[in-house]
């Protein structure tokens, strides 16, 4: 089982998950109530970090409307952070770091199956919370 299949199955009996290629381009992702809506036609690592932040609009937003981002950029903020933490544990990251003189952006994203934007934003929240050098 990958990662992204893993991701799923963990939170398989509280959420729905629906895969459609008529999802928009610009909208790779979104959760209404307790359903997961993704664009079926996703890359691997796009498709895991979609997933990963929509399940943390699950379990860190209140239920209400968090379209309009000019008002609920906090809301967008906690549930990106969430699902940071979800693909790339700071013990798994440190853990990896450790082992190399120094560690580019590619490097995280194809270790750990994520896109090099979302490896980079999760190196900076650490780095902003005071968890990583």
């Amino acid at each position: 089982m990958n990662a992204f299949e893993k991701l799923l199955a963990e939170f398989d009996n509280e959420l729905t998950f629906v895969f459609d290629k008529n999802i928009p381009d610009k909208l790779p992702g979104l959760i209404c109530d307790k359903t997961v809506y993704l664009n079926k036609d996703l890359p691997f690592d796009k498709a895991i970090c979609v997933l990963s932040e929509e399940i943390g609009h699950y379990k860190t937003s209140t239920p209400k409307d968090i379209t309009d981002y000019r008002f609920n950029g906090k809301e967008e903020r906690k549930a990106r952070n969430w699902g940071y933490k979800k693909l790339l544990p700071i013990d798994k990251l440190i853990k990896f770091i450790v082992k190399k003189e120094s560690v580019m952006p590619h490097e995280l994203a194809e270790e750990f199956g994520i896109t090099e934007e979302v490896a980079e934003e999760a190196v900076q929240m650490y780095r902003v919370k005071g968890e990583l050098d």
